[in-house]
């Protein structure tokens, strides 16, 4: 096999003095149907990266069954995702320059908790045509076939993908690494839809028995929503193996990917410059009998720059969003002297990436009011770790040192701050892509940045179908959103149940603990104009601290799909904002 590579490395290098150097998987053994190693993945990898310009890699169409055997493994540190290292990884990208994949037709069947596909310290990397899955995976689905709810006890069968196993009378699923026994999931009724006011469903697997006919029985965890004909699926929560990273690359693209499950996001992209999405389907596996698709967003975005694009999408079945754009505040620690403070990620998924880098500007941010500090703004000058060696290593405690001074009220000692770093926000188009069926919210915006959310359809989000938020003592998600036009966008049946930030259809709810004390909007210069609610209760549009907000030109069609439940009576709820142009939506009447 070494002289095999070695030959096609020779012919690639000599290729791309003439033009795109090409290379097949297939001469490095890495076969659909065949079993292939570690090894040769990582000698085609090597190859890839050693070899300058333009190149392409082949993917032969049919199905690549990846397991342990088939993976590298990296200490990779993923925003939003349980730190748990080291990964293993199918095909990590790294140092990698000017490369198409072409994969129409490869189907990555996983086989364990895998990152798919790692971009990292990459740039100008184009991926398209892949499929992926996962064989069997922790999240699992019941199909309810009967349900007593005076004895409270529901009888349910499995996918064919499901390794159960009965210790006692406790039930569990067991995959190549990892033993499972979920306490509860989402609900969803035999067309796929989350069912009404259900939310996050607690479901017991502590008493369960076999029955003759294969199926279980589960005791102690019925529940008024449950009904024969519905589906489950039981999840954990954990979030170890998105599908796809993108990470301190720049230029990367993904265009005609679907990804059918993945344990974390689907695509997570962090520190990375300008990224392109077109056709990207984050979507069930209909074929399977799936009513879900990943254990958490579909997309997620943390600390990237440049422009995101991302156009003619499909995300159904997930369940968190279908995308997150912010960055991450800081908490400051230690003021050191009038340059140099010590700060901390605080949120457990959230830290061991490079958080800035010299020349870069940041911003303030009272943790208390979510006020910027006006004239505070600054340039870093250095960086440096200091629980690890490198931030990559997973460092928590940074110290930053600035060009200029700082304000002398810029001081933990004093009250609670976040700082933001400002480089690192993108511009944002999303635009014409279908959200259905999720859990949760369906798309999430925070950065200053221009955003354009455009001719979209969000067709039975779970809870709120925008969500534009900023959070500097929870999640600790940056940040204030200063031009976002939302346009021309269906929104049908939001609202079916109850989640975090769900005030509304569109519902703009940053976490600011002393409202009362805020005199400068977090938020500025939103308009929501030209859209269509579909909608079977009150609340449109939510907003809290902004400055700048047009809500014109909209239409409403009443039905009556669901019953009426929200707190909100209202269409429109202002608090905090100012500058404030509104007029109902014209109601229309089907």
């Amino acid at each position: 096999m070494k002289t095999i590579a070695m030959t096609v490395l020779a012919a690639a290098m000599a290729a791309s003095a003439q033009g795109a150097a090409a290379f097949r998987a297939a001469d490095y053994g890495i076969v659909p149907g065949n079993a292939f190693s570690a090894g040769q993945v990582a000698r085609l990898v090597e190859d890839l990266r050693r070899t300058e310009g333009d190149k392409t890699l082949l993917l032969e169409p049919g199905r690549y069954d990846v397991g342990a055997a088939q993976c590298q493994t990296r200490t990779w540190f993923i925003s939003n995702h349980d730190q748990t290292n080291p990964r293993r990884v199918f095909l990590p990208l790294e140092g990698i320059r000017d490369l198409t994949v072409r994969a129409e037709g490869a189907f990555i069947n996983l086989r364990g908790r895998i990152i798919a596909l790692g971009v990292w310290d990459s740039a100008n990397v184009t991926v398209q045509g892949l499929t992926i899955d996962c064989e069997t995976q922790p999240m699992t689905q019941i199909n309810l076939t009967a349900v007593d709810a005076v004895a409270q006890t529901v009888t349910f069968t499995l996918l064919p993908e499901a390794n159960p196993t009965l210790e006692g009378t406790r039930l569990f699923f067991t995959g190549p690494d990892f033993r499972v026994s979920p306490g509860g999931g989402i609900l969803f009724e035999a067309d796929g839809r989350i069912a009404y006011r259900t939310s996050d469903l607690g479901f017991s697997l502590a008493r369960v028995s076999r029955n003759a006919d294969g199926s279980f029985t589960a005791a102690g965890c019925a529940h008024r929503a449950f009904r024969p004909g519905q589906r489950m699926a039981l999840r954990t929560g954990e979030r170890p193996a998105p599908g796809i990273v993108l990470s301190d690359s720049r230029d990367v693209t993904l265009r005609d990917v679907t990804l059918h499950a993945a344990d974390g996001m689907g695509v997570l992209g962090q520190n990375t410059e300008t990224i392109t999405l077109e056709r990207i389907r984050v979507v069930p596996n209909r074929a399977k009998g799936r009513a879900f698709s990943t254990q958490a967003d579909a997309l997620h975005f943390s600390g990237c720059s440049g422009h995101i694009r991302c156009t003619a999408g499909e995300f159904v079945g997930m369940m968190d969003d279908a995308i997150n754009v912010h960055g991450t505040y800081l908490r400051l620690i230690r003021r050191v002297d009038d340059r140099t403070l010590e700060c901390a990620y605080m949120h457990g998924q959230s830290y061991g990436m490079e958080w800035g880098a010299p020349g870069e500007a940041v911003t303030f941010i009272r943790s208390r009011t979510m006020e910027h500090a006006p004239g505070a703004d600054n340039i870093l000058q250095t960086v440096t770790a200091l629980d690890k060696p490198t931030v990559r290593d997973g460092a928590k405690r940074l110290r930053l040192t600035f060009r200029d001074p700082l304000p002398p009220e810029i001081d933990p000692a004093q009250e609670a701050w976040g700082i933001e770093n400002l480089t690192r926000t993108p511009s944002v188009d999303f635009i014409g892509n279908r959200i259905a069926d999720n859990r949760a919210r369906g798309a999430l915006f925070s950065t200053p940045k221009p955003v354009r959310c455009l001719n979209n359809l969000f067709d039975h989000t779970s809870g709120s179908a925008i969500l534009i938020c900023g959070d500097c003592n929870g999640w600790y998600e940056t940040g204030a959103a200063k031009d976002v036009l939302i346009q021309g966008n269906l929104f049908v049946n939001a609202l079916t149940s109850p989640f975090q930030f769900t005030e509304a259809v569109i519902s703009i709810c940053p976490e600011i603990p002393d409202l009362a004390a805020q005199k400068r909007r977090l938020h500025g210069d939103i308009r929501i104009t030209g859209n269509t609610f579909v909608a079977f209760d009150a609340p449109l549009v939510f907003a809290k601290s902004v400055d700048g907000l047009t809500v014109t030109g909209n239409r409403l069609v009443r039905n009556t799909d669901y019953a009426p439940y929200h707190w909100n009576r209202q269409w429109l709820t202002l608090r905090a904002c100012d500058n404030v142009t509104a007029e109902p939506p014209a109601e229309h009447h089907p």
